[in-house]
């Protein structure tokens, strides 16, 4: 049995044990220089029975008012708590797991930030340091965040694992840093995020960069709202860069999103590997742009469900012959289901190889409930009013689209190209907003949707012609210019 060496700080017990943590996310095995290494003036005490060596116990009651306990847990008022708890979880190891702490104050920071939580090795030479504890923020503010770094794993926290956090209220955060990038957190794994409101925040980082995390691996984000700018370059959100596994759920995000890759308003990637993930009632409000793989709502969405989601910002993709676009998601594949989800925002693109106002790419998907009512204007290889590009064994239905697209002979009022594997039913377009395009510019050998008049799609009996009596649709919604929109949206 190892004990770490021991940290020297003034008017404070300081007989403190290091643990190592060799569970990192994604699978990735923790390398040896990232774990505790036996350091000069460590202490080996071999053989000894564990009735005979008993841990000391530490007494937070010199640190911070409270007990820890969910009852009276320690009570957080000032910068200097939150510093303190960063000091204890990131030079000693300490993770806080049973632990409760509560901000009791309005915080406003003077000093640069550092992140309570290490990811990898620290300047002691250790592996990964969580926080694991539970933390509520009392909707207590945090302001004055600034965190001037171009080091990975930033924000309040850089790193949590098995850590419930909810009522966080950070506003005016400033960021400017490196990969691994959130307001709230650099990275969190198993942990569950609910309650939380990041008003009026500037990030700017890397790889991996969101408006409150920036890489989450089975993570449950719950009442979530965040505001100002996020900015990146490969796999950005304005609520979570990336994400496996999972789900995001109520969640707001009216910041202006940019970066290069996988870029979106919502979440840059989500990929459910392990569970079951699901992402719903997401709302994308800001403006949203990138090169390559750029959504209003989620860029890239693999085998993982989306429902009852919408986009208002405009989606804007640069050149990128190789690129997808989409009012809502730029890729769907690998069985995901995506259902009640609409966009009303415009889609600009430069170049890309398929864009569409719902899905620029869906393959291997099934699709209900989808509507359309944004312009797509640009080019594009392939180019739909509801889905650029449809493939393998996918199924569209009950779904509709009423924007604009241009007129030319690679795009559709339906799709830009559809595969013969495809299952088309109750799928229906505006004959007012083609032009002359076909209904799916390029498909092979299926029946076409239907074309109805714009007045015709607003009536009230064009709801049974959509998809029955199943009660999803609302007729002559104002909200949506009097076309059909969901029941839960009005």
């Amino acid at each position: 049995m190892r004990i770490a060496k021991i940290l020297p700080v003034a008017a404070l017990p300081m007989f403190l044990f290091a643990c190592s943590d060799d569970n990192p996310s994604f699978n990735a095995p923790q390398s040896e220089s990232e774990k505790p290494q036996e350091q000069p003036g460590d202490t080996v005490t071999p053989n000894i029975p564990n009735e005979e060596f008993k841990p000391i116990t530490r007494d937070y009651s010199l640190v911070w008012k409270g007990e820890g306990t969910a009852e009276n847990p320690f009570q957080i008022t000032s910068e200097q708590d939150l510093s303190m708890l960063a000091f204890y979880v990131n030079d000693s190891s300490m993770t806080f797991k049973d632990k409760f702490f509560k901000q009791t104050a309005d915080i406003a920071f003077t000093k640069t930030w550092s992140p309570i939580g290490v990811f990898g090795k620290n300047v002691y030479g250790y592996g990964n340091r969580p926080f694991s504890g539970t933390f509520d923020g009392g909707l207590k503010t945090i302001s004055g965040l600034n965190i001037t770094d171009t080091t990975s794993y930033s924000g309040l926290f850089g790193l949590t694992r098995g850590a419930h956090i909810s009522n966080i209220v950070i506003k005016g955060a400033k960021l400017d840093v490196g990969s691994y990038a959130g307001v709230l957190a650099g990275k969190m794994d198993s942990t569950t995020v609910e309650n939380c409101t990041l008003e009026d925040v500037e990030i700017k980082g890397t790889d991996r960069v969101g408006g409150l995390v920036g890489e989450a691996s089975t993570v449950e984000v719950l009442s979530v709202v965040v505001s100002g700018t996020v900015q990146g370059t490969n796999s950005v959100g304005g609520i979570v860069g990336r994400m496996q596994d999972g789900s995001i759920a109520t969640v707001m995000n009216k910041a202006k999103v940019s970066g290069s890759v996988t870029v979106a308003g919502v979440v840059g990637s989500f990929a459910s590997v392990n569970t079951d993930g699901v992402i719903i009632d997401a709302m994308n409000y800001g403006t949203v742009k990138g090169t390559k793989d750029v959504a209003g709502v989620v860029a890239t969405l693999s085998s993982t469900r989306l429902e009852r989601s919408g986009n208002f910002g405009a989606v804007d993709a640069d050149s990128s012959q190789i690129g997808n676009v989409g009012g809502v998601v730029a890729v769907a594949s690998s069985k995901s289901v995506v259902k009640e989800v609409f966009n009303t925002a415009p889609i600009t693109v430069v170049r890309s190889m398929s864009a569409g106002g719902v899905i620029g790419s869906m393959k291997s998907v099934n699709g209900s409930g989808m509507f359309n009512l944004g312009e797509l204007s640009g080019k594009a290889s392939n180019m739909g009013g509801l889905v650029g590009v449809v493939d393998g064994e996918t199924t569209m239905e009950s779904s509709y689209n009423a924007g604009k697209i241009p007129d030319n002979n690679v795009s559709g009022t339906v799709a830009g190209k559809a595969a013969s594997s495809v299952t088309l039913k109750n799928v229906y377009y505006d004959k007012t907003v083609g032009g002359s395009c076909l209904v799916i510019a390029n498909q092979m050998g299926m029946e076409l949707p239907s074309g109805f008049a714009t007045e015709e799609m607003k009536a009230a009996t064009f709801i049974a012609t959509l998809s029955g009596t199943d009660g999803v649709w609302k007729a002559g919604s104002a909200t949506f210019g009097g076309y059909p929109a969901f029941s839960w949206t009005e």
